[in-house]
């Protein structure tokens, strides 16, 4: 695999919101300082978060260094058993059926936790209110979903992390790209890169005003990748995987450029809606179209 140069993998972030592009150009010669002042700042960092006490963003307990709880994280919503190509419940974990008759572009696909209350909360905390200490928390989780999975099904680990990229005026006017600080803290703890081998070619909508049939048909041809991932294995990271057609355009530009292997890892997976009527056959059966991909149970 061919890695790209130091200055390619460099993601700057823009402050300057008149300006015209990112220009990350001129940092290369202080990149060793850089480095060196951002560890001695995560370890002053680490020492307040010990010494200080820390409250529980959800539940307001004690949660020592952590944003989140022990307890809390534990109580957050999961899948139990999830389909290992689209994240989606299925029957022991299988491959659902779906995905069998027409497997997504991707060939696995990973979620901490189920785009549901309070899940949703932090997560657009994150992105809607720049609460960007929150993607050190995400990240722990996704890396623990990561690890559960191969534990469950071996697999060996992905030569780089990718996060799902901005436009240039979007990350411009947000300040952040939220899959790229989850990336960063998930690259650390895993001990994996994080490469900029990916970019949006054109704008698009944003995704939670569409449809299925519009999300997907918006981010067709959306993303172009970098010839550097030829041979890699790679794992795409974003925040939340809504229908999965974000991740499914970024899985195809990546293939294209050579990729080997693509996994799909996002911290939060949501859920198909209910149908709009019951469907009397067994919920994991294939025979009527009408039959949902799972079938809550409700609440007592």
């Amino acid at each position: 695999m061919n890695m790209p140069r130091s200055g390619r993998a460099h993601y700057g972030t823009l402050s300057n919101g008149s300006a015209p592009r990112f220009d990350s150009g001129g940092a290369r010669d202080a990149r060793p300082l850089a480095a060196i002042a951002t560890s001695i700042i995560r370890g002053l960092y680490g020492v307040a978060c010990r010494a200080l006490p820390q409250s529980c963003v959800l539940c307001t307990a004690p949660s020592g260094a952590a944003l989140v709880c022990d307890a809390c994280e534990d109580a957050l919503p999961r899948v139990a058993a999830a389909c290992p190509r689209c994240a989606l419940p299925s029957r022991e974990g299988a491959t659902c059926a779906a995905c069998l008759a027409a497997p997504p572009p991707f060939d696995a696909a990973v979620a901490a936790w189920i785009y549901a209350w309070p899940a949703d909360r932090l997560l657009q905390a994150l992105k809607y209110g720049g609460r960007l200490a929150l993607a050190e928390p995400f990240a722990h989780a996704l890396a623990r979903a990561c690890r559960h999975r191969r534990g469950a099904v071996p697999a060996a680990w992905p030569d780089v992390l990718v996060p799902v990229p901005l436009t240039p005026a979007r990350q411009r006017s947000r300040g952040f790209n939220q899959a790229q600080e989850i990336a960063r803290h998930l690259g650390a703890g895993l001990a994996l890169p994080v490469v900029r081998a990916l970019a949006r070619v054109r704008d698009t909508p944003p995704q939670a005003t569409l449809g299925v049939p519009e999300r997907r048909a918006s981010v067709h041809g959306a993303f172009a990748a970098d010839r550097c991932v030829a041979g890699a294995s790679v794992a795409i990271v974003d925040d939340v995987m809504t229908t999965g057609a974000t991740l499914a355009a970024a899985a195809e530009a990546l293939r294209a450029a050579g990729a080997r292997r693509i996994e799909a890892w996002a911290v939060a997976r949501t859920l198909a809606p209910e149908p709009a009527h019951p469907c009397p056959i067994d919920p994991c059966s294939t025979s009527c179209s009408s039959t949902p991909r799972f079938r809550r149970t409700p609440a007592t």
